[in-house]
């Protein structure tokens, strides 16, 4: 966009300056300035040159200055070069040529894309255990993930979105256990999600039964065996318990807004084979050795890559853990392995777009996954221990593998107190952590409803004629918006104290105030009896403050992106999408559209007005904000 061009041109400018005068190894860059009054973009090249030869910083300044304004009367969009008695150097825009061409180039459709044929990136988020339903946390992995995928493709990368299902794990094995031991039903009740009745009924009932009957670990270890080895009744039975969960978890995926590419099987990792190939090929190299003393005696261990402590990958009766089971998967990834499976369309009905599914029948399509360019794994901080010792033993396959396979970490999402007493739970301090074991977690869907029904009872009472179909809708809308937004716009490394009134609220660093503004800005259009129509002339007129700070926002959603790619945060865009909207308020607060008596300049801000939307529907898109033209 038109603020990454006049940020090359100011750069451009500067080093060519600095090499007519003489200061050829000067290193340049160039920032945004903490106050517009020092111009729209600085730098304190100045400084350092004035420092490296023994001069007043404020006179190399001014000499860069002299130079640089007659170098940047043959740019678009340098209006001004001035020094700073600091010894900073102010680069101020040419407004009208700015403002039209953003606007023009807005209109048009270029919205900041860099790439037309990025790299293979693969992106791995929500992994549910398919034994419940998702609860808040597994939400943020799910937003984070989604989000980074719709960023990278805006990137233009070309994105493998991957969910893995682990089909083959113990708290799989537990609610057979509830079904084939306990009697328990394997049909929800009615009115009840089959995954919230399998994880908040079943398996909590299966692990109190545990305390009081042992014997029901050796049936839970019967069950593993039989669904490891993928035959007989009881695999079978199991196989069609995770699908029907599994279809339960993808409706609140889809309700969320995000949709996948292929969906990974644990149990067809395991009987792939590429675990075994790995295996083997890590006891040539000497990177794994059996023990045949000491506490790890009887098992295969490999070093800690921090503290060169042992690490178990294989047990003393022959399984592998849960590590050396994600490491032929992130080998398939960055393709280090060749690539045992088929594709074939999973037979449900996506939103998104078909959805793939891994196979291991033998025949071969078109379609094809892994060897990706780029890893990313979405996965919480507390398996960053694991992520390690996966990506040091890429490292020993093939040296620099660890570089494209990256471990996207996120902190745990916590309940306030007023909202954990708004869902019947009762606590010390001022927030909870989810726990299942101590009953404290809460359904994605439960808090999508809660928060439906409030933002029901608000859209109502502002649209009291509306249809209840279009109140429901725009309610979802807002519910939805509420809970990506909370969950996106915090660092991902720092934890999430959710509460559903503020992430309702309609003013301030909220997901509904990103929905407001969109549909202010398109009710102003709707009304307008002019329309969006700009030229450099008219654009001449859009003088205000607010008007080129505006235009300067919003010529900017590509550097977010960047930041967002670089920094794997897509937290980066959500600023931008709320630092946009503010800017637009603080607009349309301050300068009249449709009341402007000056039809060209009317019809000026009206083409602002209109890109300012464009882009900040863009950028609501790229984190999952649904976008509505009326709330």
């Amino acid at each position: 966009m038109k603020f990454l061009d006049f940020q090359a041109e100011v750069e451009e400018v500067l080093a060519a300056s600095c090499r007519d005068l003489g200061y050829k190894d000067a290193e340049i860059d160039v920032s945004l300035p903490p106050s517009e009054a020092y111009g729209d973009l600085a730098s304190a090249v100045p400084i350092r040159i004035a420092r490296e030869q023994g001069k007043k910083p404020a006179d190399v300044a001014i000499e860069l200055a002299s130079k640089g304004m007659d170098l940047a009367r043959k740019s678009r969009y340098i209006g001004s070069v001035s020094p700073h008695r600091g010894g900073y150097l102010n680069f101020g825009i040419n407004r009208p040529r700015f403002i039209f061409e953003s606007i023009s180039a807005i209109a048009s459709g270029d919205l900041g894309r860099v790439r037309e044929r990025g790299e293979v990136v693969a992106i791995e988020h929500t992994n549910v255990n398919p034994n419940k339903a998702l609860h808040i946390g597994h939400a943020r992995n799910l937003v984070l993930g989604d989000s980074l995928v719709r960023v990278m493709r805006f990137m233009g990368h070309q994105v493998q979105a991957l969910n893995y299902v682990d089909d083959s794990g113990a708290q799989v094995a537990d609610i057979i256990v509830g079904f084939r031991f306990l009697g328990l039903s394997d049909e929800a009740p009615p009115g009840v999600k089959f995954d919230a009745y399998c994880g908040d009924n079943v398996y909590t009932r299966v692990t109190r039964e545990y305390e009081t009957d042992p014997s029901l670990r050796q049936k839970q270890s019967l069950v593993l065996k039989e669904i490891e080895d993928g035959t007989g009744e009881v695999a079978s039975y199991t196989r069609s318990i995770v699908k029907k969960i599994l279809a339960a978890q993808l409706s609140t995926c889809w309700r969320l807004g995000a949709s996948y590419d292929l969906l990974n099987w644990e149990s067809q990792i395991v009987h792939s084979g590429m675990w075994e190939k790995i295996f083997e090929s890590l006891k040539k190299m000497g990177y794994v050795k059996f023990q045949t003393e000491g506490a790890n005696r009887g098992t295969w261990v490999i070093p800690d890559p921090e503290t060169g402590e042992e690490k178990v990958v294989v047990r003393s009766d022959g399984t592998a853990v849960y590590v050396a089971k994600d490491i032929p998967y992130a080998a398939w990834k960055i393709g280090l392995i060749g690539d045992p499976f088929g594709y074939e369309v999973y037979p449900l009905d996506q939103p998104g777009g078909t959805m793939y599914s891994t196979t291991l029948d033998g025949r071969k399509g078109a379609v094809r996954f892994g060897g990706a360019r780029l890893a990313i794994s979405v996965i919480d901080t507390r398996q960053s221990y694991l992520q390690r010792i996966v990506s040091k033993v890429l490292d020993e396959f093939r040296e620099g593998s660890s570089k494209r396979y990256l471990h996207r970490s996120y902190e745990v999402v916590s309940l306030s107190k007023r909202t954990a007493a708004q869902l019947g739970f009762s606590i010390d301090g001022d927030f909870a952590h989810m726990s299942g074991r101590k009953g404290i977690y809460v359904n994605v869907d439960t808090v999508l409803d809660r928060l439906k029904d409030k933002a029901g009872a608000e859209t109502r009472r502002r649209n009291p004629s509306e249809t209840d179909s279009w109140v429901a809708d725009v309610a979802e809308a807002v519910a939805v918006s509420a809970l990506r937004y909370e969950l996106l716009k915090q660092d991902p490394d720092k934890m999430i104290v959710f509460d559903m009134d503020e992430a309702l609220e309609f003013q301030g660093d909220t997901g509904p105030y990103l929905l407001y503004t969109y549909a202010r800005a398109r009710r102003i259009l709707d009304k307008s009896d002019g329309s969006p129509r700009v030229d450099v002339a008219s654009a001449a007129k859009l003088s205000r403050p607010q008007e080129l700070r505006l235009a300067k926002k919003m010529s900017m959603l590509d550097l977010s992106t960047e930041a967002a790619e670089e920094f794997l945060s897509p937290k980066e865009v959500a600023r931008f999408a709320h630092d946009l909207a503010v800017a637009f308020n603080d607009f349309y607060e301050s300068v009249p559209v449709n009341k402007e008596a000056d039809a060209e300049l009317r019809d000026a801000r009206l083409s602002l007005v209109d890109a300012a939307s464009r882009v900040l529907a863009e950028s609501m898109r790229l984190i999952g904000v649904p976008v509505k033209d009326r709330i």
